[in-house]
């Protein structure tokens, strides 16, 4: 072959694999709900917050503002829950991102705990068990129950029950709902039943500054909790 001959060859090469050889690229990711439930918590407090400083507005009932304190709150403790159960699933799958820190000796303590209640899908454990459980596990000082920020989640979590296992009943005058020996003084009466002669629950309960407590004393027992393990877990990390 001369020169010439070698500066005209031409080659083709072979066809690249269609997606259909290869097959469909799958991607793994971990996902943590307790971002998105915080974010959700904080949305629907902030929304009920603009309805209560719209212009006009008199004291009377509103299902869109009712619905969005009531989901604030609900989301608040399950923002809590996720966030307990994604630190001891993080660290019974090894999956050491954030958990790194947390000593062997600890992790295969909650993974034995983990295996007997949870992996069994039958837990005894109550929300604040699980946290105080796992500082005990982790060589921690637990939070005292009788103090802040413990007192506040406590009562948060009760307030959610009551919400999300409602059971109907009247009250007015000297019949109130056993929480409103808590809740008053906490935060501020709901601004749209201002004057109104309604009973303290749910209706001069349920506005946005019990809402925003709600969210700020899930928020404070977790960020205390990560903070005692020297820890920074996902919803610190990400922001929406």
């Amino acid at each position: 072959m001369n020169s010439e001959e070698i500066t005209h060859l031409s080659v083709t090469p072979d066809a690249i694999p269609s997606s259909v050889e290869f097959g469909t690229p799958t991607i793994t990711m971990r996902v943590y709900f307790s971002t998105y439930h915080l974010w959700a918590a904080e949305h629907f407090a902030k929304s009920a917050a603009t309805l209560e400083s719209a212009p006009g507005r008199i004291p009377r009932f509103d299902i869109e503002h009712r619905a969005y304190v009531t989901n604030s709150i609900l989301s608040s403790v399950a923002f809590l829950e996720a966030s307990i159960n994604e630190f001891y699933k993080d660290i019974v799958d090894r999956y050491d991102s954030y958990v790194s820190p947390i000593n062997a000796e600890s992790k295969d303590v909650i993974d034995v705990v983990w295996e007997m209640t949870e992996g069994r899908n039958r837990s005894p454990f109550a929300i604040l068990d699980k946290y105080q459980m796992a500082l005990t596990f982790c060589r921690k000082e637990q939070f005292s129950s009788g103090e802040q920020p413990y007192q506040d989640a406590d009562l948060t979590i009760k307030l959610r029950n009551e919400l999300m296992h409602y059971k109907t009943a009247t009250y007015g005058g000297e019949i109130q709902h056993r929480l409103v020996k808590n809740l008053p003084g906490k935060f501020a009466e709901n601004p749209l039943m201002k004057g109104s002669g309604n009973p303290y629950f749910p209706d001069k309960c349920l506005g946005s500054p019990c809402a925003n407590w709600a969210v700020r004393s899930v928020k404070k027992l977790a960020d205390d909790f990560f903070e005692k393990l020297d820890i920074s877990p996902n919803y610190k990390r990400v922001k929406f």
